[in-house]
C-alpha cells in the first residue's frame, strides 16, 4: 500500500527558501535545544544555513533507548521514506530502521520519521520473560552505555530515494545526557514511584500481547481515505494490572487514530502488574507505538 503523508502538529519552524544539495555534509547552524513536552522529551537542532536549513529531532517517550528521529527540509520529496537506510559515523553497514514514514512539518518542510537503533542491546530480543528482562536491565547501566556510545558518534547519515544527507552532530554525549535527564524528570509527573521504577523486578506487561493487533479497530473514516497512522500511547497500569488511564503521547496522523487506540487498548488488554524490588505490585505504566495500516494495525513494544 502506498504510504500517505502523515501531518505533524505545526512546529515552530521559520520560513526559509532555496533547495539544498543533499550530498553535502551539513554543519549545525545553532545549538541543541531540548523540548520538555507534557509526555515526551525531544532534542532539536538546525543544520545548514538560513537559505538551506535542515531540521533534526530526536524524541523519546519514556525511559529506554528509543529515539524517534525526524529529518526534514524544504527540498525533500513526499516519498523520502522509501528505501530508508541510515548509519552513525561514516563506517559500518547501512541499517534499516524499524519504522519509516514521510512527514510534513508546518506545511513547508517535508521529511522522514524513522527509528534508528542507537545502542545495540540485541541480546534483549532473546529474553521473552519480563522478569528476566528486568533482571538483565538492572545488571547494566543503560544510561551510561548510551552516553558512552554518544561520545563516539559524530555524524548521522540518511540514505533514501533521492540521495544521501549527512549531518554533523558535534559533541553528542552532552545532548544525550540532557535527554536522559529530561525523561527522568518527566516520569515524576506520571503518578508513579519513579525511584522504585529504577529497581523493578518486573515491568508492567500485557499477558495477551500477541492478540493486541486484533483488538485494534481501524477507524472507518480513515479506511475510506486509505491513510496510515502512528500513535504513541502510554497506559497507566495499577497494582492489580488494571489500565486506569490512556495518554496519547504524540499522534502522527488524524485524531481518529488516537481515539481508536485508547478506546480499544484501554479496555481490552490484560496486564501483569509491575513488581518493585521486593516483589510487591506497584502502579506503573506501559508504552507502545500503534502503527495503523489497512487491515493490520500493529502494536510495537518500546525498548
Amino acid at each position: 500500500m502506498k504510504v500517505a503523508l502523515l501531518v505533524l502538529a505545526a512546529a515552530t519552524l521559520p520560513f526559509f527558501g532555496s533547495a539544498l544539495r543533499a550530498e553535502d555534509a551539513l554543519a549545525p547552524s545553532g545549538p541543541w535545544a531540548i523540548d520538555y513536552d507534557t509526555d515526551s522529551c525531544a532534542l532539536r537542532r538546525w543544520f545548514g544555513n538560513a537559505d538551506d536549513p535542515v531540521y533534526l529531532e530526536f524524541r523519546r517517550f519514556g525511559p529506554g533507548l528509543g529515539l524517534q528521529t525526524t529529518i526534514a527540509s524544504r527540498h525533500m520529496s513526499d516519498r523520502a521514506h522509501r528505501n530508508i537506510r541510515y548509519r552513525f559515523n561514516d563506517e559500518g553497514d547501512w541499517l534499516v530502521p524499524g519504522l519509516g514514514f514521510s512527514v510534513i512539518l508546518d506545511d513547508r518542510f517535508k521529511g522522514v520519521l524513522f527509528e534508528p537503533s542507537f545502542v545495540d542491546l540485541s541480546e534483549l530480543d532473546s529474553i521473552e520473560d519480563e522478569a528476566e528482562r528486568a533482571a538483565y536491565l538492572r545488571s547494566i547501566d543503560v544510561s551510561a552505555i548510551e552516553r558512552e556510545r554518544a561520545a563516539g558518534v559524530k555524524t548521522i547519515t540518511l540514505r533514501r530515494t533521492g540521495g544521501e544527507m549527512t549531518l554533523q552532530l558535534g559533541n553528542f554525549e552532552a545532548p544525550i545526557a540532557a535527554l536522559q535527564g529530561c525523561i527522568e524528570e518527566l516520569t515524576t509527573h506520571w503518578d508513579i514511584d519513579a525511584d522504585a521504577h529504577k529497581t523493578l523486578t518486573r515491568r508492567a506487561a500485557p499477558v495477551n500481547l500477541p492478540d493486541v493487533s486484533r483488538m485494534l479497530d481501524y477507524p472507518p473514516k480513515m479506511v475510506r481515505q486509505s491513510m496510515p497512522g502512528v500513535v504513541n500511547v502510554r497506559l497507566a497500569v495499577d497494582e492489580q494490572g488494571v489500565v486506569t488511564a490512556c495518554h496519547i503521547q504524540m499522534p502522527l496522523a488524524d485524531p481518529a487514530f488516537a481515539e481508536s487506540s485508547c478506546a480499544d487498548i484501554r479496555h481490552e488488554i490484560d496486564f501483569d502488574p509491575a513488581l518493585d524490588e521486593s516483589g510487591m505490585p506497584i502502579a506503573s505504566y506501559w508504552i507502545t507505538k500503534v502503527v495503523f495500516q489497512i487491515g493490520s494495525p500493529v502494536s510495537r513494544r518500546s525498548p
